[in-house]
Protein backbone atom coordinates (compact mmCIF):
# COMPACT_ATOMS: atom_id res chain seq x y z
CA UNK A 1 0.00 0.00 0.00
CA UNK A 2 1.26 3.45 -0.91
CA UNK A 3 1.99 5.94 1.86
CA UNK A 4 0.57 8.89 -0.08
CA UNK A 5 -2.13 9.13 -2.75
CA UNK A 6 -2.82 12.20 -4.88
CA UNK A 7 -6.25 12.16 -6.54
CA UNK A 8 -7.96 14.49 -9.01
CA UNK A 9 -11.71 14.24 -9.64
CA UNK A 10 -12.54 16.41 -12.66
CA UNK A 11 -15.53 17.18 -14.84
CA UNK A 12 -18.20 19.84 -14.78
CA UNK A 13 -20.21 21.59 -12.11
CA UNK A 14 -23.23 19.60 -10.97
CA UNK A 15 -21.58 16.16 -11.23
CA UNK A 16 -20.90 15.97 -7.50
CA UNK A 17 -17.12 16.02 -7.74
CA UNK A 18 -16.67 18.31 -4.74
CA UNK A 19 -18.88 16.07 -2.59
CA UNK A 20 -16.99 12.99 -3.84
CA UNK A 21 -13.69 14.60 -2.85
CA UNK A 22 -15.01 15.51 0.57
CA UNK A 23 -16.31 11.96 1.10
CA UNK A 24 -12.98 10.47 0.07
CA UNK A 25 -11.04 12.77 2.42
CA UNK A 26 -13.47 12.16 5.30
CA UNK A 27 -13.32 8.39 4.82
CA UNK A 28 -9.53 8.51 5.01
CA UNK A 29 -9.20 10.94 7.91
CA UNK A 30 -12.17 10.04 10.10
CA UNK A 31 -12.45 6.30 9.56
CA UNK A 32 -8.86 5.29 8.75
CA UNK A 33 -6.99 7.83 10.85
CA UNK A 34 -4.94 9.03 7.88
CA UNK A 35 -4.05 12.60 7.02
CA UNK A 36 -6.16 14.01 4.21
CA UNK A 37 -6.69 17.31 2.44
CA UNK A 38 -9.36 18.25 -0.06
CA UNK A 39 -9.27 21.33 -2.27
CA UNK A 40 -11.65 22.38 -5.00
CA UNK A 41 -11.86 24.69 -7.94
CA UNK A 42 -14.69 25.45 -10.29
CA UNK A 43 -15.77 27.97 -12.89
CA UNK A 44 -18.14 30.85 -12.27
CA UNK A 45 -21.12 28.78 -13.40
CA UNK A 46 -22.38 26.45 -10.68
CA UNK A 47 -23.49 23.91 -13.28
CA UNK A 48 -21.82 23.16 -16.56
CA UNK A 49 -18.46 24.89 -16.00
CA UNK A 50 -15.20 23.05 -15.33
CA UNK A 51 -15.00 21.66 -11.80
CA UNK A 52 -12.42 19.64 -9.94
CA UNK A 53 -11.67 18.33 -6.50
CA UNK A 54 -8.17 17.40 -5.40
CA UNK A 55 -7.58 14.98 -2.54
CA UNK A 56 -4.28 14.07 -0.91
CA UNK A 57 -4.30 11.11 1.49
CA UNK A 58 -1.19 10.20 3.44
CA UNK A 59 0.04 8.22 6.40
CA UNK A 60 2.47 11.12 6.93
CA UNK A 61 2.09 14.85 7.47
CA UNK A 62 0.86 16.61 4.33
CA UNK A 63 3.05 19.63 3.62
CA UNK A 64 1.27 20.86 0.48
CA UNK A 65 -2.51 20.28 0.19
CA UNK A 66 -2.72 20.31 -3.61
CA UNK A 67 -2.02 17.56 -6.12
CA UNK A 68 1.33 17.89 -7.85
CA UNK A 69 1.75 14.42 -9.41
CA UNK A 70 -1.59 12.58 -9.55
CA UNK A 71 -1.77 8.87 -8.83
CA UNK A 72 -5.46 8.75 -9.80
CA UNK A 73 -7.50 10.94 -12.13
CA UNK A 74 -11.23 10.65 -12.64
CA UNK A 75 -12.40 12.37 -15.85
CA UNK A 76 -16.16 12.77 -16.24
CA UNK A 77 -15.92 15.04 -19.28
CA UNK A 78 -13.82 15.22 -22.44
CA UNK A 79 -12.32 18.51 -21.24
CA UNK A 80 -11.10 16.89 -18.03
CA UNK A 81 -9.72 13.89 -19.91
CA UNK A 82 -7.89 16.08 -22.43
CA UNK A 83 -6.43 18.22 -19.67
CA UNK A 84 -5.01 15.41 -17.51
CA UNK A 85 -4.50 12.25 -19.60
CA UNK A 86 -1.41 13.47 -21.48
CA UNK A 87 0.32 14.52 -18.23
CA UNK A 88 -0.05 11.26 -16.32
CA UNK A 89 2.76 8.82 -15.66
CA UNK A 90 2.57 5.16 -16.64
CA UNK A 91 1.98 4.26 -13.00
CA UNK A 92 -1.06 6.55 -12.69
CA UNK A 93 -4.64 5.31 -12.83
CA UNK A 94 -7.02 7.10 -15.20
CA UNK A 95 -10.74 6.40 -14.87
CA UNK A 96 -13.20 8.00 -17.27
CA UNK A 97 -16.88 7.93 -18.20
CA UNK A 98 -16.94 5.79 -21.35
CA UNK A 99 -20.20 7.36 -22.52
CA UNK A 100 -18.90 10.93 -22.34
CA UNK A 101 -15.20 10.64 -23.16
CA UNK A 102 -13.38 9.61 -26.33
CA UNK A 103 -10.15 8.18 -24.92
CA UNK A 104 -6.71 8.33 -26.47
CA UNK A 105 -6.15 4.97 -28.21
CA UNK A 106 -2.72 4.68 -26.56
CA UNK A 107 -2.89 6.32 -23.14
CA UNK A 108 0.28 6.51 -21.06
CA UNK A 109 -1.52 5.79 -17.80
CA UNK A 110 -3.42 2.67 -16.78
CA UNK A 111 -6.76 3.60 -18.28
CA UNK A 112 -10.26 2.30 -17.51
CA UNK A 113 -13.53 3.48 -19.03
CA UNK A 114 -16.85 2.72 -17.37
CA UNK A 115 -20.43 3.77 -18.18
CA UNK A 116 -20.59 5.81 -14.97
CA UNK A 117 -23.43 8.17 -15.88
CA UNK A 118 -25.46 5.41 -17.52
CA UNK A 119 -25.06 3.24 -14.42
CA UNK A 120 -26.26 6.09 -12.21
CA UNK A 121 -29.21 6.66 -14.57
CA UNK A 122 -30.10 2.96 -14.32
CA UNK A 123 -30.20 3.38 -10.54
CA UNK A 124 -32.77 6.14 -11.02
CA UNK A 125 -30.67 9.24 -10.40
CA UNK A 126 -27.84 10.68 -12.52
CA UNK A 127 -26.79 12.62 -9.42
CA UNK A 128 -25.11 9.53 -7.98
CA UNK A 129 -22.57 9.28 -10.82
CA UNK A 130 -19.96 10.57 -8.38
CA UNK A 131 -20.61 7.62 -6.04
CA UNK A 132 -20.44 5.10 -8.88
CA UNK A 133 -17.06 6.63 -9.76
CA UNK A 134 -15.84 6.46 -6.15
CA UNK A 135 -16.71 2.77 -6.07
CA UNK A 136 -14.66 2.15 -9.20
CA UNK A 137 -11.74 4.16 -7.80
CA UNK A 138 -11.80 2.20 -4.55
CA UNK A 139 -11.97 -1.18 -6.28
CA UNK A 140 -9.14 -0.42 -8.71
CA UNK A 141 -6.78 1.30 -6.28
CA UNK A 142 -7.56 0.16 -2.75
CA UNK A 143 -6.48 3.61 -1.56
CA UNK A 144 -8.94 3.29 1.33
CA UNK A 145 -11.22 0.53 2.53
CA UNK A 146 -14.69 0.20 1.03
CA UNK A 147 -16.13 0.09 4.54
CA UNK A 148 -14.61 3.51 5.28
CA UNK A 149 -16.31 5.02 2.24
CA UNK A 150 -19.60 3.40 3.22
CA UNK A 151 -19.32 4.83 6.73
CA UNK A 152 -18.47 8.31 5.39
CA UNK A 153 -21.52 8.21 3.09
CA UNK A 154 -23.84 7.10 5.88
CA UNK A 155 -22.36 9.70 8.23
CA UNK A 156 -22.82 12.51 5.70
CA UNK A 157 -26.28 11.63 4.37
CA UNK A 158 -27.90 9.71 7.23
CA UNK A 159 -28.99 6.07 7.04
CA UNK A 160 -32.17 6.56 4.99
CA UNK A 161 -30.76 9.02 2.44
CA UNK A 162 -27.55 6.99 2.14
CA UNK A 163 -29.32 3.95 0.69
CA UNK A 164 -29.17 4.98 -2.98
CA UNK A 165 -25.66 6.41 -2.54
CA UNK A 166 -24.41 3.14 -1.05
CA UNK A 167 -26.04 1.20 -3.89
CA UNK A 168 -24.27 3.48 -6.41
CA UNK A 169 -20.94 2.97 -4.63
CA UNK A 170 -21.45 -0.79 -4.77
CA UNK A 171 -22.33 -0.67 -8.46
CA UNK A 172 -19.07 1.18 -9.16
CA UNK A 173 -17.14 -1.51 -7.30
CA UNK A 174 -18.89 -4.17 -9.39
CA UNK A 175 -18.06 -2.39 -12.65
CA UNK A 176 -14.39 -2.15 -11.75
CA UNK A 177 -14.09 -5.73 -10.50
CA UNK A 178 -15.71 -7.03 -13.69
CA UNK A 179 -13.15 -5.22 -15.82
CA UNK A 180 -10.01 -5.58 -13.71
Amino acid sequence: MKDTWQVILAGEGGQGLIVAGILLAEAASVFENLNATQTQSYGIASRGGFSQSEVVISAHEIIYPGVEDPDIVLALTQEAYDLYAPKLSEAALLIYDSDLVRPDPKPKAQSFGFPLTETARDLGRVGVTNLVALGAIQALSGLIKLESLERAITHRFGQKAAELNLKALGRGVELARAKA
